[in-house]
């Protein structure tokens, strides 16, 4: 498995996100690319999804892209900006099956959501933290409503 980190180039909306590029790991599948881990700031791709793009010549940032094959994963952002312990919150996450990456420096998770977890449960963990003040926001669902 031939790894290599891609930087995605993002588009900053009234200081939105805070970072003006994204690197993630993706592994290389003939002439296209299977992300590796959720990121945090790039809409419409999630884990294991199959993509196609072209570095940019000059800084080689891609700046577009194309999902080829959709892995079935959802990706949820969350934003703990009234510092809310999340230890059970996580916890959850983990027992349902999903993968998180934190960003503290901006109180933020990343959670990929395998097509597999019981979307009841979920929904009423997110339901009950909703309550006490997570944020979150879905750039990616592929669960039918």
């Amino acid at each position: 498995m031939r790894t290599e980190k891609l930087v995605f180039a993002l588009e900053i909306d009234d200081g939105w996100p805070p970072i003006s590029a994204e690197g993630v790991w993706c592994e290389k599948v003939d002439d296209h690319y299977k992300l590796l881990n959720t990121p945090f700031f790039i809409p419409d791709l999630a884990r294991g999804d199959i993509f196609k793009a072209i570095p940019d010549l000059i800084n080689q940032n891609i700046f577009e892209f194309d999902v080829i094959e959709e892995s079935g994963n959802s990706v949820i952002w969350v934003m703990n900006n009234n510092d809310i312990d999340i230890q059970p919150f996580t916890e959850t996450l983990q027992k349902l099956g999903c993968v998180f990456e934190g960003f503290p420096r901006y109180s933020l998770l990343s959670v990929d959501v395998p097509s597999t977890v019981d979307i009841a449960t979920l929904e009423e963990l997110l339901d009950l933290f909703e309550e006490l003040g997570l944020d979150f926001a879905y750039p990616v669902w592929r669960f039918s409503e």
